[in-house]
């Protein structure tokens, strides 16, 4: 695990000074403090900061070719690279090192972009042909790991984080109004932009090569959704063996390993799939919340299951300074976003990296398997389909409208889905299932901005969700939502805050739900095997670990790994939200009008709406436009 930057010159007789990949990499040291590496030839550098994991003494970066043809830098793990480095092996490669990096250096003399189909794991590196002067760079499958791209007449620069590339004096920062657009539907900035004008992000499983001909980009793979039918019995058996090989292989380490374990599904059957494995002394971290925010706590499930699987449990409750902490990790996000589970997720990464350098996660198992409630609603309008269509948008939508929703109520949250699943009723399915996730809808897009930004936008409708869920493959609405999560929230949202919260502590987070393997397993298992009849949610993994939890953890309601926000905003944020989101301070920035904002704030005050994603979106862009395009400061975490 690591950080990567890098910079080519597009005329081949510049000459890369080796300060600049320096000052690159400095600005990511906390992604990799354990080591840095610099190469430099002519119109290329290249740069890594590591963090040490798999063969601590061999793993020196960049890695080369024989003969140095090659050079290359990695930010990852690939989980196969032993079957690799054995088919390289046959071939007549000899290995100087036991790391994968050296794998993927080989691999990529041997079979170019090809190798990239072989490889199961989480990745971003790019590769410098001395002979050939070109340069490729690629991205993981699913986008596990992160990577920027910078481009104007002169350069191209890429890296593991924004920071890297705002070290260029070339790089200008400011504000790209299209992609602001879209973090407020969405909550985050749906690749391929980025907030920063002229910046973007490479989309996963792409492999990009750039030459003097221009830069070449092909996507070398994607989801094949291909249900396939056998029993119910011989699923489970199928999934519990993929499972178990999927955390086994991602267990591989040189360096203390953990697991982070919230008393949920997908984080119970990672653990209980370790204890499987025959390991011994899996130590186990979990985070909660004093009495006040009993709603957010978790810990007596997380503490059941350690019992259960007899591991090393640690954990801790908090009651963070949200105000101090949302300052200071929205500078590590580059980017950010309105989940603001990435608080918790920094917090728990910080306590793990006490005592391991690298933790299992259990993020994906709700995209893969069918674990959010939103995934009902197909199956619950058949129910309300009876009533016709100007019933349910006349009367029934105006009149759920009026119930106060909250997030921190278990009834009130309730509410809040009605809200969502009947302010786009009428709409096509995709629009409606984007409706469903985004958070502000078009006509308070249309509010929420200062007029000089609506004339910018011109009436833009981003609709990248809805897109997604339309080119799924077959007609069944769960696979086309599942698919459109994997394609967008989950990529640059949830995974994106996972891996910059962690790396923030420095520590490496593996994703085992999200494993290659496992994610075309998911692909082929019939929908109703995710969701069963009488609306059980993220069945078939459940019937996994069934023989292995109690009832009360199988049964339990989703609850998510979340903050008391809408509180915290009526409380402990409430001063910083007056702050930020002074109507004198947001007239001068004049991205958004002032009054729909007060009205946004007066509605959630007086719990006549739950706007705390809409607050927090505007909160923390303001916050991250101080750092980021004002400079006004340099917050470390």
């Amino acid at each position: 695990m690591c950080g990567i930057a890098g910079l080519l010159y597009k005329d081949p007789q510049a000459t890369v000074a080796e300060s600049t990949i320096q000052a690159m990499c400095a600005a990511i040291v906390h992604r990799g403090p354990d080591d840095e590496g610099i190469f430099v030839s002519g119109p290329v550098g290249m740069g890594m900061r590591r963090l040490s994991i798999i063969d601590l003494e061999g793993g020196h970066q960049p890695m080369f070719s024989a003969g140095g043809k090659l050079a290359l830098v990695f930010n990852g793990e690939i989980y196969n690279y032993r079957e690799i480095r054995a088919e390289l092996q046959q071939l007549g490669y000899e290995f100087q090192t036991l790391s994968d990096t050296e794998v993927l250096v080989h691999g990529y003399d041997a079979w170019g972009e090809d190798l990239c189909q072989r490889l199961n794991g989480m990745f971003a590196f790019s590769v410098w042909d001395e002979r050939t002067c070109t340069l490729a760079i690629v991205r993981d499958h699913i986008g596990i790991k992160p990577l920027y791209l910078y481009e104007d007449a002169h350069i191209i620069a890429w890296a593991s984080e924004v920071k890297s590339l705002l070290v260029l004096p070339q790089v200008k920062r400011a504000v790209d109004k299209t992609a602001l657009c879209e973090y407020l539907r969405f909550g985050y900035v749906p690749a391929p932009r980025t907030l920063f004008a002229g910046i973007s992000k490479v989309m996963p499983a792409t492999h990009l090569k750039i030459s003097a001909d221009g830069i070449a980009s092909s996507c070398y793979w994607d989801l094949d959704i291909k249900p396939r039918e056998q029993s119910e019995a011989a699923w489970k058996d199928e999934l519990e063996a993929c499972l178990d090989a999927c955390v086994k292989r991602q267990m591989v380490s040189d360096v203390p390993l953990g697991a982070f374990l919230s008393g949920g599904i997908d984080s119970s059957a990672i653990v209980g799939a370790m204890a499987h494995s025959g390991i011994a002394d899996i130590k186990t971290y979990a985070i909660g919340f004093g009495a006040e925010d009993a709603f957010h706590n978790e810990l007596d499930k997380a503490r059941a299951v350690s019992d259960i699987f007899g591991t090393d449990h640690h954990e801790i409750v908090v009651e963070p300074d949200a105000a101090v902490l949302f300052e200071q990790l929205i500078r590590q996000l580059d980017e950010p976003v309105t989940d603001t589970s990435f608080l918790v997720t920094y917090l728990v990464s910080r306590f793990a990296r006490e005592s391991v350098t690298v933790i299992l996660s259990g993020v994906g198992g709700d995209e893969l398997f069918g674990g959010y409630r939103r995934y009902l609603w197909p199956d619950i309008g058949r129910y309300l389909n009876w009533m016709p269509m100007w019933l349910q948008t006349r009367v029934v939508r105006p009149l759920v409208n009026r119930l106060p929703v909250d997030r921190g109520s278990r009834i009130k949250a309730l509410f809040r889905y009605l809200r969502g699943y009947y302010a786009h009723i009428d709409q096509p399915d995709g629009l409606r299932y984007q409706g469903y996730v985004q958070i502000f809808a078009d006509e308070q897009l249309d509010q929420i901005f200062a007029a000089g930004v609506n004339d910018h936008l011109q009436g833009y409708k981003p609709r990248q969700v809805a897109d997604y869920y339309e080119q799924a493959p077959g007609n069944d609405p769960l696979s086309k939502m599942l698919y459109a999560d994997l394609k967008t929230a989950l990529v640059d949202s949830l995974l994106a805050f996972s891996d910059k919260m962690s790396m923030a502590a420095s520590l490496e987070a593996r994703v085992p739900l999200l494993d290659k393997e496992l994610i075309e397993l998911a692909a082929q298992m019939p929908s109703s095997l995710k969701i069963a009849p009488g609306r059980k949610l993220k069945y078939l993994l459940k019937q996994v670990v069934a023989d292995k939890l109690p009832d009360e953890i199988i049964n339990q309601r989703k609850q998510g790994f979340g903050t008391p926000v809408s509180r915290w905003l009526r409380g402990s944020l409430k001063p910083l939200m007056e702050e930020l989101l002074d109507s004198e301070r947001l007239r001068q920035r004049g991205y958004f009008n002032p009054v729909a904002v007060k009205a946004l704030i007066d509605d959630h005050m007086a719990q006549r709406a739950d706007n705390s994603e809409h607050i927090m979106a505007l909160m923390t862009f303001e916050i991250w436009h101080r750092i980021y395009i004002d400079e006004e400061q340099d917050i470390a975490a």
